[in-house]
């Protein structure tokens, strides 16, 4: 079963997440800040991460850098959520390595789902 790791502090969207991802039959785990993320990554496998930018402590763009910097993990899937929807942020994460980007205001639960399964980890 894969495993998704959401670091998120916004703790309904957190849960909204991992109840939909759950039911969709995936493995979630969570981080609200980027030092469990981090020590979630070190410690346990993970297939697809869904990264806040703005966290408590590090934000997302660090987050993204070190994984990127991680020779275990460097190729690991990074769908940034954010409510930062300029066109430099976009650039910004894609630039470091993110697979995706992700406006909190357009999310779609069963759209979420569905990327996941054919897009971000397809079977």
């Amino acid at each position: 079963m894969n495993t998704i790791l959401i670091v998120e502090d916004d703790t309904l969207l957190a849960n909204a997440l991992s109840e939909t991802l759950s039911e969709a039959g995936y493995s979630v785990l969570t981080a609200a800040d980027g030092e469990k993320a981090k020590a979630i990554l070190q410690n346990q496998p993970v297939n697809l991460v869904f990264l806040d930018i703005m966290l408590p402590g590090e934000n997302g763009y660090d987050i993204l850098n070190w994984i990127r910097s991680q020779e275990k993990i460097i190729t690991l899937p990074v769908v940034m959520l954010t409510n930062l929807g300029q066109m430099n942020e976009i650039n910004q994460a894609m630039e470091a390595g993110a697979t995706d980007y992700i406006i909190k205001s357009n999310i779609d639960m069963e759209k979420i789902a569905t990327l996941t399964k054919t897009k971000y980890l397809p079977s």
